[in-house]
């Protein structure tokens, strides 16, 4: 069974729903309710409290408009499942912009092909368009569109607040000077978005505070940023297979992956393109930096304010002459190990190289390896080194089995890209 039928069953939890009648909905809502397409549009006057033991399924191509600062609580269940073509509608009444759609306690629920327009005026800690708000319960966000929240510090789309099981999946994020996904210790799930571009001091994904387990972000696309792609402060996160661009312009030394505050996430299998720092750590960070691909960044890798440590191995740092490929600020320190960085002389550290590792097409932005790539078979074939790249690949040579054509299968490629005899397909994730 998929993970989303068994999800969605749980959220049911063998309720038979039935059918509301058409009109507006405020205070508590006493008894289940199912919301159909003969419903719609459905009217959020006021605040309205979906209770413990109470479940609202929405129906496809239902249009729930929402009056001025109303917020949707939910302690029960509210499941919203649209499909493509019949995307479920949330957006604000008339004019000015409408609440939120907030999750707490034992609160759950599934939002699909959902498209949220025009929140949010949260309060407190429960500042996204879509809140997990001290959640116990699985709160699964699974391709949806969200556009034109607040251009506020303190807006989000998504916020998880001391929420144990958030899933964000599959969603895009319209420009604006806002935050998209907001995290404090909520070790969430975030994969496979698409973030269009942030303005002024505004991060695409900020989650702190989390540890032990931290958050997994992976195969997500950035479209750039004034300030930083990904933000993790005092976290342990896992960092793998995204693709981040231009971040820079801005007045706040945008990075494309950075931290702080005692961070110790481990970063794998990322392409940094075109930012003023690739990745950026401070304040006590420890991070661990294996098989990315950093390419044209005014700093590859940046360690300031206050001791800093980066563990590097297999990663490719390659850009323009007035590119700084490793910068350390006083008392930070690195471990480079198996890497191709750009300088001359050679970087420290046991197997490093400095030749031009020719790219396939770098002009057009493919910086998969060509076969006289000097980072071919260069890399360190350890434990600690993913099993596939950033194309999901296999990295390692089945053992007996030339299915590469390369050497031992002990050793691996440099960078996020393993070099692959035949033409290997662009990700779903870029083209969509």
């Amino acid at each position: 069974m998929k993970l989303t039928s068994f999800l969605l069953i749980f959220l049911l939890g063998g309720h038979s729903i039935h059918g509301a009648a058409a009109g507006n909905r405020q205070g508590i809502l006493p008894v289940d309710e199912r919301w159909s397409l003969a419903d719609s549009p459905m009217l959020i006057e006021d605040h309205l409290l979906i209770p413990e033991g109470v479940t609202v399924i929405v129906e496809p191509g239902v249009e729930i408009r929402v009056n001025p600062r109303a917020v949707i609580t939910v302690q029960g269940r509210f499941i919203a499942v649209g499909s493509s073509r019949q995307p479920v509608r949330i957006h604000a009444h008339q004019s000015g912009r409408w609440g939120a759609v907030s999750y707490e306690s034992r609160g759950s629920g599934w939002l699909e092909h959902c498209v949220l327009d025009r929140g949010s005026y949260g309060a407190g800690d429960r500042i996204g368009v879509v809140n997990a708000y001290q959640c116990v319960a699985p709160v699964v966000i699974d391709s949806c569109t969200f556009t034109n929240w607040p251009e506020e510090f303190n807006a989000k789309a998504v916020q998880g607040f001391h929420s144990t099981s958030l899933v964000v999946r599959n969603c895009y994020f319209g420009p604006g000077a806002n935050e998209a996904v907001h995290g404090v210790n909520c070790p969430a799930l975030v994969e496979f978005n698409t973030f269009d571009r942030r303005y002024d001091y505004r991060d695409a994904v900020d989650i702190g505070y989390t540890q032990n387990p931290g958050p997994v972000i992976r195969y997500n696309v950035f479209w750039g940023s004034d300030d930083d792609a990904i933000d993790l402060d005092r976290c342990d996160a896992w960092v793998e297979g995204n693709w981040v661009i231009d971040c820079r312009r801005g007045n706040n030394d945008p990075i494309g992956i950075s931290g702080d505050n005692l961070s110790r996430p481990v970063i794998v299998n990322n392409v940094i393109v075109g930012c003023e720092s690739g990745i950026g750590f401070k304040n006590g960070a420890d991070i661990t930096v294996i098989n990315n691909t950093i390419i044209g960044c005014g700093r590859g890798i940046w360690l300031h304010q206050n001791p800093t440590h980066a563990t590097v191995i297999n990663t490719l740092i390659w850009g323009g002459e007035d590119q700084e490929s490793i910068r350390l600020e006083p008392g930070s320190t690195i471990d480079v190990r198996y890497s191709l960085i750009q300088g001359d002389p050679v970087y420290p550290g046991e197997g490093n190289l400095n030749g031009d590792p020719r790219f396939a097409d770098p002009l057009a932005g493919d910086y998969r390896l060509s076969a006289d790539s000097p980072a071919i078979d260069a890399g360190w074939g350890g434990p600690e080194i993913p099993e596939v790249d950033y194309l999901r690949q296999p990295r390692f040579d089945a053992p007996g089995v030339a299915n590469t054509g390369k050497g031992t299968p002990n050793w691996v490629d440099i960078g996020a890209f393993e070099f692959q005899p035949a033409p290997s397909a662009v990700p779903d994730w870029l083209t969509q």
